[in-house]
């Protein structure tokens, strides 16, 4: 009896990998395009397939389409359309359609999130047509792939790579999301504005700047006032919640890229002139920002959930006060860039 009780169980460890694939029997998918049309969901799925020779590693791509009423059967109907079992795992990418997110996308980020077959740490972006960047073709590598490097390079991606935290950010109705926007220029990823949400709904579009000076990392970002470009290359933002004001202070280094020839460095007083002009543009600008998004309900910075947060109270609307204070280096090497 017990030899017969052991070999029921080494059937159970021995049949644990019945279902196992190789990744080479199987379609990786790397990018993910969803757009609604037609009251139709239409998903694009980026396929990627790699092929080593004697003159190096090749890279192919083919993006498979399909449409459904109901997201979950457009992307099955995608996979079955492709030949092979998908692999999601992989998934480093996901577009939606602008159209698509002004309408909401409840729908789709509950499937991603639900979906236990999908990577939790793709980037979730915004654009005009997916179809038509997922269709870009390109020699050594695939589209997905190169829109990720862009936006690592460019963006602090802490709060931009993970599903759970737009989730989060989504139904916490005291704080809202933004997305990157993404557009091609002759093949190159150009993100120079940020998708800006109310709840899950995309409600407009606006200059990153900003958006990546109070939120993310967001150092090494370019001022100009006057015909003079000042470089932030350190900044430090706080908010100070107060029980009728939030005060946010922002501080920082800079430094002189280029010059207004009517400046005179020679002369110290101009140092004083430029940090001025500089913190008056810095903060013209997040004023103007944050006017824009507020005027449309779109709490990015999370004012009433910082203020719920230390009072516990729920409000519709606080007042704020923003002070700058940027400081000029004064060391040499701003001359570099000034005699370049």
């Amino acid at each position: 009896m017990k030899k017969v009780i052991l070999l029921i169980v080494c059937l159970f460890f021995v049949t644990g990998c019945y279902d196992y694939q190789e990744l080479s029997d199987m379609n990786i998918v790397n990018g993910i395009g969803i757009s609604y049309e037609d009251d139709e969901y239409v998903v694009n799925l980026e396929m990627v397939k790699s092929t080593k020779s004697e003159s190096g590693i090749s890279m192919e791509t083919n993006v498979i389409t399909a449409k459904d009423r109901i997201l979950a059967n457009a992307i099955n109907k995608a996979t079955n359309n492709s030949g092979k079992k998908a692999y999601f795992k992989h998934v480093d990418l996901l577009i939606i359609s602008e159209d698509l997110a002004k309408n909401g996308i409840n729908d789709v980020v509950d499937y991603m999130l639900r979906d236990v077959t999908m990577s939790s740490t793709f980037f979730t972006v915004i654009a005009e047509d997916p179809e038509e960047i997922l269709n870009t073709d390109l020699e050594e590598d695939s589209i997905s792939s190169l829109i990720v490097d862009t936006i690592r390079y460019n963006v602090d991606t802490a709060q931009l790579d993970n599903i759970d935290i737009i989730v989060s950010n989504i139904t916490n109705k005291r704080k809202d999301i933004a997305l990157p926007y993404i557009e091609l220029d002759d093949k190159n990823v150009v993100i120079e504005q940020i998708a800006y949400f109310q709840t899950a709904k995309m409600i407009d579009k606006i200059d990153s700047k900003i958006y990546r000076f109070l939120l993310l990392k967001g150092n090494n970002l370019d001022f100009d006032n006057d015909d003079t470009v000042v470089n932030i290359f350190n900044k430090d933002v706080k908010y100070d919640i107060k029980k009728d004001l939030i005060e946010i202070n922002i501080t920082g280094m800079s430094k002189i890229k280029k010059v207004n020839p009517d400046q005179d460095l020679t002369k110290y007083k101009t140092y004083s002139v430029i940090e001025d002009q500089i913190n008056e543009t810095v903060y013209n600008e997040v004023m103007e920002f944050l006017e824009e998004t507020l005027d449309n309900d779109s709490d990015l910075v999370g004012m009433k959930d910082l203020y719920y947060r230390i009072f516990g109270k729920e409000v519709d609307e606080i007042p704020y006060k923003v002070n700058v204070d940027i400081k000029l280096s004064r060391n040499g090497a701003i001359y570099e860039a000034i005699h370049d």
